[in-house]
């Protein structure tokens, strides 16, 4: 657990977007620029959406995979060791005219990551931020029901610099639940957030109030959150009041270890002066830091806490301290489920071996992404052991029409059966 105030300046790394099922190059309105997804992928079919909804042009565009059990893209050149937001959305509009929005699942690099439910009429997106242990990083959709195609619209890639989402295992994996801007009129992305997260702003809640900076003069963008992010809060309505309850219905939605991230900026220059709020953060009723919240007017104070183990009743509450003369203010938080560990891989010997074998057989690179992982979504022509890390047992090569002489495969010293 973590308690600072800060500012920074901002540097950045790899970002791409890809318009899956697109061609060509194109910038949208907020200066972002989408490129076509055939570098990324050599499998499935591209169609459009017939029911146009309030979305970008990207979303309007998909790649579907009616064939292979699963599907994957695989974006080269990241920077290993180094966090990266990686972010899929899914529109259906009825591209097909079936009117069946699919189910089905989400991974990278071989590790689970959701199962998306799909709709007719709306968009969705899920966001996982990690540290890759190569210089690619992997998506695949896989199919979990002979009636369910999987599909996807637009996957996009953001390094982040080192110091930003700092977990206690490197090989943490930060799967999103919330990112709010509270009090925000309108949706907070690109560019004003240079790293392109999208900050959601809150929904209208009972029991609190809407307080908005006085001066935006002194709004910039830090390296953690954009400053637009910051310029509005909430609180309760009555300066009477002595805490606030952080609103996360909806967000811990089981028992499981989550990170979080609060942010916390005075609105009001007249306040700060003043030293008027001064606040404790608590947890289920437990105090966690000694050092009471005071939120500065140029630059802002955050809470975080890597790993805190939370369920569907836990509550988060800001307390007045004995010397405030007014309520706490909240004006950002992100939530993230932690999912702990990331696969080690098939064994290298094997891969190596594989990639030796796509590279004689054209018609062998619709597979890509990790041959054995996740358990259950091996490549459609293999099988592998369940070894830490698994080893593959059984090529099955009739019937792909391969001819000539195959590579050499004494490396793969688990096979049984060819």
């Amino acid at each position: 657990m973590d308690l600072a105030i800060v500012s920074a300046t901002i540097q950045m790394g790899v970002f791409l977007s890809i318009d899956c099922g697109g061609t060509g190059e194109h910038t949208d309105d907020s200066g972002i620029k989408w490129v076509g997804d055939d570098s990324y992928i050599k499998t499935g079919k591209t169609a459009h959406v017939q029911n146009f909804g309030e979305y970008s042009q990207e979303v309007n565009s998909l790649r579907y995979f009616p064939s292979q059990k699963k599907s994957c893209y695989v974006i080269p050149g990241v920077a290993m060791g180094k966090k990266h937001l990686v972010r899929a959305s899914f529109f259906y509009g009825n591209y097909d005219g079936k009117s069946s929005p699919p189910s089905f699942d989400l991974q990278f690099y071989g590790n689970t990551w959701a199962t998306v439910d799909t709709s007719s009429t709306d968009s969705y997106y899920r966001e996982v931020i990690y540290a890759p242990k190569g210089v690619e990083i992997s998506v695949c959709v896989a199919r979990t029901s002979a009636d369910q195609i999987p599909f996807i619209s637009t996957l996009e890639i953001r390094e982040f610099e080192p110091s930003m989402y700092e977990t206690n295992d490197k090989e943490d994996v930060l799967l999103q639940r919330s990112r709010t801007a509270f009090g925000a009129a309108d949706f907070v992305s690109y560019p004003d957030d240079p790293y392109d997260r999208w900050w959601h702003p809150s929904d209208e809640m009972d029991g609190v109030i809407n307080v908005t900076r006085d001066d935006m003069s002194f709004i910039k963008n830090f390296t953690d959150i954009p400053g637009l992010a910051l310029a509005n809060a909430i609180t309760p309505p009555s300066s009477n009041a002595t805490a606030l309850t952080v609103p996360t219905s909806g967000i811990f939605l089981e028992d499981a270890t989550y990170y979080y991230k609060f942010y916390f900026m005075e609105v009001l220059e007249a306040d700060y002066q003043n030293n008027s709020r001064s606040f404790d953060f608590l947890v289920d009723g437990k105090k966690l830091f000694d050092e009471a919240i005071v939120p500065p007017y140029q630059s802002y104070w955050f809470v975080y806490d890597h790993r805190c183990n939370l369920n569907a009743g836990s509550v988060i509450s800001l307390v007045n301290t004995a010397d405030a003369s007014l309520p706490p203010i909240l004006n950002a938080m992100e939530v993230f489920k932690v999912q702990r560990g990331l696969a080690l891989g098939t064994n290298a010997d094997d891969v190596n071996a594989l990639k030796a074998l796509q590279g004689q057989y054209q018609l062998l690179h619709l597979w890509a992404g990790d041959p054995c992982l996740p358990v259950g979504f091996t490549w459609d022509w293999l099988n592998c052991n369940a070894d830490d890390p698994p080893r593959i047992t059984e090529l099955h090569l009739n019937g792909l029409g391969l001819t000539g002489t195959l590579p050499d495969f004494s490396s793969m010293t688990a096979l049984e059966i060819m």
